[in-house]
Parts: C-alpha cells; sequence; structure tokens
C-alpha cells in the first residue's frame, strides 16, 4: 500500500486552449460578466522583454494588500519576462493596476505561501497534481521545484 503523504505528485500538462485564454480575456474585461468569472482571476498585462510583443493573460492570483501573487508552472515559458523585475499592469475585479513583478524560482521561501494559497484557493490544487485532501506540506513540498511564484507590488491607476 503506498503512503499518500510520500506518493509522488505528477505535475498535469495541461495548457489551457487559445481559445480558452481568449474567452476569459473577454469575460474579464465585459462589466457584470467579470463579476461572475473574476473571482480570484485578473489579467496580467506585460510586454515580452526581448521582442516586446505586448501579451494579455489570465492568471489565477492570491492578493494581500498591495502584493498579488500567481504562480505559474515553470514548463510555461512566459515566467522568464520576470527573471529580472519588470513593469506589469494587472486587471483585478475590474480595475487597473500598475506594478513591479518579479519570479521568484527558490522552493525555500514558497513552502508557507503556497499552503496558504491553495487553502484558500483549494480549487487551484488540481492544476498542480494535487486533489483537495492532498494540500498538506509533504506533498506541496513535491511540486515546489516545478512552479514559479510572481510577485507583483501594484499600485492603482488614477
Amino acid at each position: 500500500m503506498t503512503d499518500p503523504e510520500t506518493s509522488l505528485v505528477v505535475m498535469p500538462d495541461d495548457r489551457p486552449p487559445d481559445w480558452a485564454n481568449s474567452l476569459m480575456r473577454w469575460a474579464l474585461n465585459t462589466p457584470g460578466i467579470q463579476a461572475m468569472v473574476g473571482q480570484g482571476v485578473a489579467l496580467l498585462i506585460f510586454d515580452g522583454r526581448r521582442t516586446g510583443k505586448p501579451y494579455t493573460i489570465p492568471v489565477s492570483y492570491h492578493r494581500e494588500g498591495d502584493v498579488v501573487t500567481v504562480v505559474t508552472k515553470r514548463r510555461r515559458n512566459w515566467w522568464r519576462n520576470f527573471e529580472t523585475p519588470a513593469e506589469v499592469a494587472v486587471r483585478i475585479a475590474g480595475r487597473m493596476y500598475t506594478g513591479k513583478a518579479e519570479a521568484m524560482t527558490d522552493p525555500s521561501g514558497m513552502l508557507d505561501f503556497m499552503t496558504r494559497f491553495l487553502e484558500k484557493r483549494p480549487i487551484d490544487a488540481k492544476a498542480y497534481g494535487l486533489k483537495k485532501d492532498q494540500i498538506t506540506s509533504a506533498k506541496i513540498a513535491q511540486i515546489l521545484p516545478h512552479i514559479v511564484v510572481i510577485r507583483i507590488e501594484i499600485t492603482p491607476l488614477s
């Protein structure tokens, strides 16, 4: 019998299709509809660090005061735009903010954050290969090498 605390977590390879991201961008920019889908989902807007190409992607987020935190899988490449701090815009609950985003890849400081994040948003656990009843420090520690946390200090746009 396998011990659920020590069995490995398998990180799903579940990149959303382009049409789903387009639909979510539309929904998050549409008053009324935004209120229905916008709980815990924001639009992150930034320019590519090498190409300068503009990107707008829907992201799951956690907010504490003026700090917004986004988690993504390391195998996705968009987070590399924040290996050095970069300017971004964020649309949260219909309101625009500007900020400076920076990727954190060192697992040592992420365990407490990810535990709090997944306890508040257990629906997100599945994206990281965890079931809702597997939100434990031991299981979360297994996913840390496979994720990146992006910390954004925000300021409201006037």
